[in-house]
This record gives C-alpha cells, sequence and structure tokens, in this order.
C-alpha cells in the first residue's frame, strides 16, 4: 500500500464527532497551553538558558494550571512536606510534559470519542505538574506564589484588564521584558 492509498483508508476510521462541553473546553486549552509552555521551556534549556524566559515560562505554566484550578478546585500543592527529588531541571521539565501529554490523552478520548475523563486521575495529573513546578523552579531561586504576581503584571501590561486577540498577536515583548526583568 503505497501512502496516498493508505491516507484514503485510513480517513475511514476517523472520528468526526466533537463531544465538547464548556469544561472540557477550558481543560483543552489549559492542557494545550502547558505543553506550549514547556515546549519553550525545553527551547531555553536547549539553545541558551535565560533565567528570565524561565520565570515567565513557569508564570504562565501557573496561568493555565488556574484554568484546572478553577475547574476541579485544584488546590496549590503542599511541597514543604515532600522532598525534592533528586532530579535534573530537564528531568522536571520532561516530567511535567510527560503528566500533560497524558492530561491532553484524557481530553483527545473525551472530545473525539466521548469516553468520560476520570477526573480524579486527571487532577492528580494536575497535581503533579503542579508539584513539579514548584521543584524546578527552586533550581532558579523563583518564588512561584511571587511568580503569579509578576504574571499577573505582564499580562495587565498586553490587556489592561480584559482578553484581546489582538493584544495577543500584537505583543509589546519589550515592555513584557522589562516587567519580568524588573520583577515588578
Amino acid at each position: 500500500m503505497n501512502w496516498s492509498e493508505y491516507k484514503e483508508l485510513s480517513e475511514k476510521t476517523l472520528s468526526r464527532e466533537f463531544h465538547c462541553q464548556k469544561n472540557d473546553e477550558f481543560l483543552l486549552h489549559a492542557v494545550s497551553g502547558i505543553i506550549t509552555e514547556l515546549d519553550e521551556l525545553l527551547d531555553n534549556h536547549l539553545v541558551q538558558e535565560d533565567s528570565i524566559n524561565i520565570l515567565e515560562e513557569c508564570g504562565d505554566i501557573t496561568w493555565y494550571l488556574a484554568i484546572i484550578g478553577r475547574e476541579l478546585n485544584l488546590e496549590f500543592p503542599d511541597v514543604k512536606s515532600k522532598q525534592m527529588p533528586d532530579c535534573s531541571q530537564m528531568d522536571f521539565v520532561l516530567k511535567m510534559l510527560q503528566d500533560s501529554i497524558k492530561l491532553l490523552d484524557f481530553l483527545k478520548k473525551k472530545l473525539y470519542y466521548n469516553k468520560p475523563i476520570d477526573l480524579d486521575k486527571f487532577k492528580t495529573l494536575s497535581e503533579s505538574i503542579f508539584t513539579n513546578l514548584i521543584f524546578y523552579t527552586k533550581f532558579y531561586e523563583i518564588d512561584i506564589e511571587e511568580s503569579f504576581d509578576i504574571n499577573i503584571s505582564k499580562l495587565k501590561a498586553r490587556y489592561g484588564d480584559k482578553f484581546s486577540s489582538e493584544r495577543a498577536i500584537n505583543r509589546q515583548l519589550d515592555i513584557e521584558r522589562e516587567i519580568l526583568e524588573n520583577k515588578k
């Protein structure tokens, strides 16, 4: 069988249904956002490590975790009682990415096969991402709760008080970088 034949035959088993409630849409936004921010962290480690960019991406990941927090009542993890695993920064990024991909698989099965999401497992994986993010930030002496303030300051500079697609596309990166560097 050649590629053209395969494409035609494989289409017969393509789900054309889309089973999406509003909360599924929010969870998809959160998980896809976490994955893209983790990709940016990977780029940062593979190209040239930039601690300001690390601060920004960690803040962005928490923004997406906040969506899950609102949808599934995800609480801030208590890591004080946990010993930090003996891992490298990259190990933490890969673990967060792996957990995020598992979340995406839950959503794929819900959206295209109408399989209910195991919300307990979804929440546990989300908590794992959050916990690993907090451990990851310790390598860079980033206070995760301080990163909340910095992230909101950056987003206020970008959007004001309300999201705008136009402002999301046409960002003023120099102003955002200045906020991150000054940690205002």
